[in-house]
Formats: C-alpha cells, structure tokens, sequence
C-alpha cells in the first residue's frame, strides 16, 4: 500500500516530482522563448578566415576528385532499381553457373567495353592477347581525360578506385588494375620491380572494399545499383 504524503513528510522524505515537473516546463519555456541578438547572428563574420578581417566570403573545401572504374555484368544499364537488377542478374546467372562469363568495364561516365572472361582462360594465346590489349586501350584513351597539372607528379593525379561486383570472378578487376598500372609505367617510364618501393612516387590505385552482406537479393541489387549508377 503507498505512504500517504504526511507519513512521508513526517519521516523526512521529499515528494521531487513536482520539482522536476516545474524545472521541464522552466527549461522548455527558455528553449522557445529564447532570441539570439544581432552580435550572435554574426559571429561567423568575426572567425579568423585565410584573407585576414576583411574578408566576409568563407572557402569552400571541394571534396578530392576520384576516377572510379565500374565492373560489373554486361548488359546492365543505369537508371534502374536494385529489384531490377537483381532479376536481371537472375536471368543471366542460372544456377548452373557459378560466375557471370562477360562484363562491362567502364570510366567515370564514358561508354563501357565489353570483355568476355572465357577468353581470359586462354593461356598465352592470340585471343587472350587482344583481350587484354583492347582493355589497355581503353584504360589508356579514358585516363589521359583526368589529367591534371604536373603529369610528373603522379601523386597529385586523382586516386583509381575500381569497383567490381562480388559476383563476377576477380580476373576483370585485375585486368583492369594492370592496365592502370600499364598506363602509369608508360607517363613515368617506372616499371614494377618487385619491390615494395616501386610504387612510394605511383598514383593511388585502389581496389574497392569488399561490402559485408549475407548474400541476400536485396544486398546484390543494392550492390548492383551503386556500381551501376556510379559516376
């Protein structure tokens, strides 16, 4: 059974609801009652800027600019959902087939390239040759455009990122970063050596991270829309 309030006053004990009640409804009155003056509206005008007190225009800062290679099955084009593309590579992919044979290759917003993984299998012969070549040329054509300043300075050029879809097999993004590194050796005239050190002055050219899923269809329509739709 609850004290009643004089047993509770009799012994000592505070009834603290009412307080807090009145200090909520103090706290709340001051929040939107509240008016900055004029001097604290203009307290962005008073920071230390880069151009000294007479400067009223804050910088900008622009995000680093990135060239991203997209990798992903061929024939899928922009524009569409993730549901989309989840049945589109439903279609192609039976369930006999563990990896997608043909991919499309492309930069930033140019027209991709085919390239077709069986003839990646063909060790050493003339079909495997044109392959690679034709994915070299096209490496080369595209990342000229992104040239920036200096071209000695490879570091100042903007980072690759290449992004390949987890369900294709890793032999196209490999492709793709030798023809990257092809094209840096070919400005710098630096071929790889073997050791770590080759590549301390090299442009940054990076393999996107591995999404952490569980293999769901709406994790690889997610997946597919954001190689897809990249820019």
């Amino acid at each position: 059974m609850a004290e009643a309030a004089d047993d509770r006053i009799a012994e000592g004990k505070l009834d603290l609801v009412p307080m807090i009640d009145c200090i909520m409804l103090l706290l709340l009155f001051f929040i939107l009652t509240t008016k900055f003056t004029s001097e604290e509206k203009t307290i962005s005008s008073l920071l230390p800027t880069d151009k000294g007190q007479a400067a009223t225009k804050q910088k900008t800062v622009e995000p680093p600019q990135q060239v991203s290679i997209c990798i992903y099955p061929a024939g899928l084009q922009k524009g569409g959902q993730p549901s989309q593309y989840f049945a589109q590579l439903h279609e192609m992919q039976p369930a006999a087939i563990n990896v997608i044979p043909k991919a499309w290759i492309r930069i930033g917003s140019a027209d991709p390239i085919e390239l077709d993984g069986s003839m990646l299998h063909t060790k050493n012969s003339e079909q495997m040759q044109t392959s690679v070549n034709m994915v070299h040329q096209y490496i080369k054509e595209n990342l000229a455009k992104f040239e920036v300043g200096n071209a000695a300075d490879r570091k100042a050029q903007a980072p690759i990122t290449i992004q390949c879809f987890s369900g294709m097999s890793w032999m196209f993004a490999l492709v793709a970063y030798d023809a990257c590194r092809g094209y840096e050796g070919g400005i710098t005239g630096r071929k790889s050596t073997g050791k770590p050190t080759d590549f301390d002055d090299a442009r940054e050219v990076d393999f996107a991270p591995p999404r952490i899923r569980d293999y769901s269809a709406k994790e690889l329509g997610e997946e597919l829309f954001e190689i897809v739709n990249a820019k």
